[in-house]
C-alpha cells in the first residue's frame, strides 16, 4: 500500500505533463494545415496570410486550367496503378518470408533497400536505369519506380498481420481437404484483407506525394507534385493552398474508406 502512495503523485503529475506535450505536438503538426486551408480563399493573387475576403475563385482557376487537370489525371493514374503493383507485390512477397529463418529475415530486410539509399541517389540510379532502356518519360516507367519505392511499407504492413495471424487457419483448411490454392484464396487472403487495404492507401500516396524521382525522369509530362514545385517556383499563387487544402481533403476520405472497408471484416470475428 505505500508503495502505491508513494508511486502516485509522481503518476498524477506526470499524466497531465504528458497530456500537454502531445497536445503541443498535435498543434506543431497540425498548424500548417490550418495556415493553408485559410490562404486558398484569399482574394490577393498572392499567398496572405490572414487571409483578406472570401473567394472560390483559385479552386475555380485550378479547375478551368488544362495544365493542372492533366498533372492531376497522370498522377492519379500512376499512383493507382504502382499502389496496385506494390500491394500485389509486396504481400506476395511477404507470404513467401513469413518464416524467421535467416535467409527469410535478410531477404525482408532486402526490401528495405529502398528507405535506406538517399532518394536523390535513387533518382540518379532510376535515370540512368531508365535512360538504358528507353523508359524516360513514360508512364510504365515511373509506375515501376514508385512501386518500388512503396514497397517496403506493403512488405512489413503485411508481414505484421502475418506474424499476428499466424498460419493456423490456412493449416486447418489444407487439414480438412482445401488446396494450397484455396487455403490462399479463401483464408489467407480474407485474414490480410485489411491490412493490403492500407497498404494500398499508403502506397497510393506515396506515389502520389513523390516529387525527386518523378523530376527526374518525367521531362515535361508533369505530375501534380511538379506542378505544385513549378509554381511555388514561379509564381507562388494561392492555387497551390487550394491544391493542397483538396488532397489533405482526399487524404481524410481515403483514411475514413479504408477504416470502414476494414471494419465490417473485424466486427464479424468479435464473439456474439
Amino acid at each position: 500500500m505505500s508503495t502505491v502512495r508513494n508511486r502516485s503523485p509522481r503518476t498524477g503529475l506526470a499524466t497531465p505533463v504528458l497530456a500537454a506535450y502531445v497536445v503541443l505536438v498535435l498543434v506543431f503538426l497540425l498548424m500548417p494545415l490550418f495556415l493553408v486551408a485559410p490562404m486558398s480563399f484569399s482574394q490577393t493573387t498572392y499567398l496572405k496570410f490572414p487571409p483578406t475576403g472570401f473567394t472560390l475563385k483559385w479552386y475555380v482557376a485550378f479547375f478551368e486550367d488544362p495544365a493542372w487537370i492533366a498533372a492531376t489525371i497522370r498522377s492519379l493514374v500512376i499512383a493507382a496503378c504502382s499502389a496496385l503493383l506494390a500491394t500485389v507485390t509486396g504481400a506476395l512477397a511477404a507470404i513467401a518470408l513469413r518464416r524467421n529463418t535467416t535467409t527469410d529475415q535478410l531477404l525482408r530486410g532486402g526490401f528495405l533497400g529502398p528507405q535506406l539509399v538517399p532518394v536523390i541517389i535513387l533518382a540518379l540510379g532510376v535515370l540512368l536505369l531508365f535512360s538504358r532502356f528507353h523508359l524516360y518519360s513514360s508512364i510504365p516507367g515511373i509506375v515501376v519506380a514508385h512501386a518500388v519505392l512503396a514497397l517496403p511499407f506493403v512488405v512489413s504492413n503485411v508481414a505484421s498481420a502475418l506474424r499476428q495471424r499466424g498460419d493456423s487457419l490456412a493449416q486447418a483448411a489444407r487439414v480438412l481437404g482445401a488446396s494450397p490454392l484455396k487455403a490462399f484464396w479463401y483464408v489467407t487472403v480474407p485474414l490480410l484483407r485489411p491490412s493490403m487495404i492500407a497498404s494500398y492507401i499508403f502506397a497510393f500516396f506515396v506515389s502520389f506525394d513523390e516529387l525527386v524521382v518523378a523530376m527526374f525522369v518525367m521531362g515535361r509530362n508533369e505530375t501534380l507534385p511538379m506542378r505544385i514545385w513549378s509554381n511555388v517556383r514561379d509564381d507562388l499563387t494561392p492555387v497551390v493552398a487550394a491544391v493542397a487544402t483538396l488532397l489533405i481533403v482526399a487524404t481524410i476520405v481515403a483514411l475514413l474508406i479504408s477504416e470502414f472497408l476494414s471494419r465490417p471484416r473485424q466486427a464479424a470475428k468479435d464473439p456474439v
